[in-house]
């Protein structure tokens, strides 16, 4: 697991250097700390800037005066990278206002200070407590070790009065490189992610491990009091800011410090106030029902979107997922609608826009009564909500890749009407805003069942031409390639968990074109998300007879 988690400090570095634009460059690193060897993991070789990691914990003083010469000879920037694992207790270390690298105050820094100072290009980074996989400054390791050995995490309420910072390793990596690009010479920058307390600390592990069995243990011995943190207020002036919360950098570092506890699947399992296997047993009746109709009327169907990707690479849902998606080509969803209202289960029931009941999403449903199930998107629309299977209809379309990408436009720009109209409000921001706010009057003079027809009427144009191509219209706003009709013209069995249910025979290709070529890839801890933003889940009456029932915090069954 650890190297999971060094992956995931990886991926979140790599994502901030994109989204910031901060490109690595041609660059020397000097030091033999470990966090010099991740910075040339990040570095071209070459001489256009130097960086020397200084650890304050052994001090290499000569080896910086060597570097500032050679520096000072070929008149190249020197940028060093000071490494602080303690700071004093009741010291403020260079506050906002006495940031300047020539009035550092603190007796450590001082032949440091002196050293750089003599140099016009230079300029400074000091980090403070890095943690991370291969970092423990913050003792994670014996919170989580004590946990594991005794079922409890300690407290005492004086841990309250030690306060202290910390940096993440991926915002250290950053930090660095953002004093690289936009630090001025003759400066010193404080980089730390977090403040908090030993007690904020220890309360937020509990609170991750508490759902696993950890009990809280109070104690009236604690730490010594005190405040020892850095102010990075003036690295943030530069546009420097933590890659996530604390609580997530807890829940994607502990894994590495734990062989017993899944913080990432208690946290996910949680998300959804525990009812997550639950709502997956419902959602997986009502594909066993699909399966049955389709076989009575031998219509073809298949696992589609997230839950083809879930039985090829977890053998049914991705961890983190809490839906399924079936696919039908338009041929067979035709006979599957006209049969499956009628056929389906008494406690389940068809959705669709031709219900007219305020159903209008693009894509159809089997959904199971007297459930609700909504996120935050869907909360906002007037429609049953409830849990369900959805059913995507994948549509014939050009051979001709440019009449495809006309045909797809064209469709989101249905879609983009429709949206602004169901909601009855402006939707975006800035000029996109404006325009749904101005076109909005115009809109309302058309009633949503009439976009709805217009819009199934579109995605059914090229239905009865000889097509050789398919597209799944009822899918987001990003432009895929559409896909060989032959790839869906036959199934395979496929397990889903434990539901006997279809695969296309070309699911291969689909998914490499929806998740890339590297699909089979487990995706980093910080992109293992629950799908939608859950808002409210309540399962009805689908309580299996003879369990005792239990209630989540809001007092629906769970």
């Amino acid at each position: 697991m650890k190297n999971k988690v060094i992956e995931n400090e990886s991926f979140l570095t790599n994502e901030y250097i994109k989204r910031k634009e901060l490109k690595s460059g041609f660059r020397t690193v000097i030091g033999n700390h470990t966090f010099a060897n991740t910075l040339r993991e990040l570095s071209v070789a070459g001489g256009s800037e130097t960086w020397f990691v200084l650890d304050m914990a052994e001090p290499d003083l000569e080896g910086l005066k060597k570097a500032v010469e050679l520096c000072d000879k070929s008149s190249l920037p020197l940028l060093c990278i000071i490494l602080i694992k303690n700071i004093k207790r009741d010291l403020s270390v260079q506050r906002y206002s006495e940031m300047e690298l020539l009035a550092a105050t603190r007796d450590e820094l001082g032949e440091v200070r002196d050293i750089l100072g003599a140099y016009s290009k230079a300029k400074a980074v000091v980090l403070d407590r890095i943690f991370g996989a291969e970092y423990d400054s913050l003792g994670i390791r014996d919170i989580v070790k004590e946990a594991e050995e005794k079922g409890t995490v300690t407290i005492a309420q004086n841990m309250a009065n030690l306060y202290f910072s910390a940096l993440y390793l991926p915002d250290a990596v950053n930090a660095v490189l953002t004093v690289s690009r936009y630090g001025k010479y003759g400066n010193i920058y404080n980089a730390t992610s977090f403040y908090m307390s030993e007690y904020e600390l220890r309360s937020k592990v509990y609170s991750m491990l508490a759902p696993l069995g950890v009990k809280l243990c109070l104690s009236e011995k604690g730490s010594e009091t005190g405040y020892a943190a850095l102010d990075n207020g003036k690295l943030r002036s530069l546009g420097w800011e933590p890659v996530c919360s604390f609580d997530e950098v807890l829940r994607y570092t502990i894994p590495a410090f734990t062989e017993r506890f899944d913080v990432q699947s208690g946290f996910i399992r949680d998300s959804y106030s525990g009812k997550l296997e639950t709502l997956r047993g419902i959602q997986k009746d009502m594909l066993r029902e699909i399966d049955r109709i389709c076989r009575k009327h031998g219509i073809t169907y298949f696992l589609s979107g997230g839950s083809m990707l879930g039985a090829a690479r977890h053998g049914g849902y991705i961890p983190w997922d809490d839906d399924i998606d079936v696919g039908m080509l338009r041929g067979e969803f035709n006979r599957f609608k006209t049969v499956a209202p009628s056929e389906l289960n008494e406690r389940y029931c068809y959705q669709s826009f031709t219900n007219k009941n305020g159903y209008h999403f693009f894509f159809d449903r089997i959904m199971a009564k007297n459930t609700y199930f909504a996120s935050k998107y869907s909360d906002g629309y007037d429609m049953p909500k409830g849990i369900s299977v959805d059913i995507f209809v994948y549509d014939n379309v050009p051979d001709n890749k440019k009449a495809q990408y006309r045909h797809w436009k064209k469709l989101m720009n249905k879609r983009l009407f429709m949206n602004v109209r169901w909601k009855d409000e402006p939707r975006g921001e800035g000029m996109s805003r404006l325009i749904s706010k101005l076109l909005l009057p115009i809109l309302r003079r058309k009633s949503m069942d009439r976009f709805s027809a217009d819009y199934d009427k579109a995605t059914r144009r090229y239905e009865h031409k000889d097509t050789k191509t398919i597209m799944v219209p009822a899918t987001d706003h990003i432009w895929r390639e559409c896909m060989p009709k032959e790839w869906f013209t036959e199934v395979i069995p496929w397990k889903f968990d434990d539901v006997d249910t279809f695969m296309p025979k070309g699911y291969d290709g689909f998914l490499k074109i929806w998740y890339g070529e590297d699909y089979m890839k487990i995706l980093p801890l910080c992109k293992q998300q629950p799908y939608h933003d859950y808002y409210r889940l309540d399962i009805g009456s689908y309580v299996e007879d003879g369990c005792e029932k239990q209630f989540d915090f809001s007092g629906e069954l769970m």
